[in-house]
C-alpha cells in the first residue's frame, strides 16, 4: 500500500529531523563545516517531511471517499465487489479523475505532473495545463530534448 510506504518514509525523515534538532541543541559539532552541513541537512529535511505529510493526508481522504461511498451502498461485501469488478461508476458517489503525463518512449510518469481529484469539468483544462508545463522552458521536454508527440496523457477515474 503506497501510505504505509509514505508514513514509512516519514517516520524515517522525523527521525532525522529529531536526531539533527538534538545535535544542534546540544552543540557539539566537530567545526563550523559540520554544523552548518547539520543546520542544511535540517533545512532540507523539514520541506520533505511536510510534502510527505500533504501527500499522505492526500491518500487518507482519497480512501476514506471510497470506503464511504462503498459503505453508502448498504452492504460493504457487495460494494467492494462491484468496485472491483465494475470500478468507481457504481459507487453514489461523483467521479474524480487522476491526469497525468506520460512518456510514449518509456511509460514513465513525468515527475510534478499528476493531479488527483480532478472533475469532469477540468479534464481539458487540467490536460492543457499540464501539457505546457512539460513543454515550457526548462520543462521536461527542454531539457530532454522531446516533442510534444513524445508524451501522452493518461487519465484514470477512481
Amino acid at each position: 500500500m503506497i501510505t504505509t510506504d509514505l508514513r514509512e518514509q516519514l517516520d524515517t525523515i522525523t527521525r532525522e529531523i529529531n536526531a539533527l534538532t538534538g545535535r544542534i541543541e546540544i552543540g557539539n559539532f566537530y567545526s563550523p563545516e559540520d554544523q552548518h552541513n547539520t543546520w542544511s541537512r535540517l533545512d532540507n529535511l523539514r520541506p520533505r517531511a511536510q510534502h510527505l505529510a500533504d501527500q499522505i493526508a492526500a491518500e487518507n481522504q482519497e480512501t476514506q471517499r471510497l470506503a464511504d461511498a462503498i459503505s453508502a451502498t448498504g452492504d460493504l461485501r457487495l460494494g467492494f465487489i462491484g468496485y472491483v469488478i465494475f470500478g468507481p461508476v457504481v459507487l453514489p458517489v461523483p467521479m474524480l479523475y487522476r491526469v497525468q503525463v506520460i512518456e510514449r518512449r518509456g511509460g514513465w510518469v513525468v515527475s510534478g505532473t499528476v493531479r488527483r481529484g480532478v472533475t469532469v469539468e477540468q479534464i481539458t483544462a487540467t490536460q492543457r495545463e499540464l501539457l505546457t508545463g512539460v513543454m515550457a522552458y526548462g520543462g521536461h521536454a527542454s531539457v530532454w530534448g522531446r516533442t510534444i508527440r513524445d508524451y501522452r496523457i493518461q487519465v484514470i477515474a477512481y
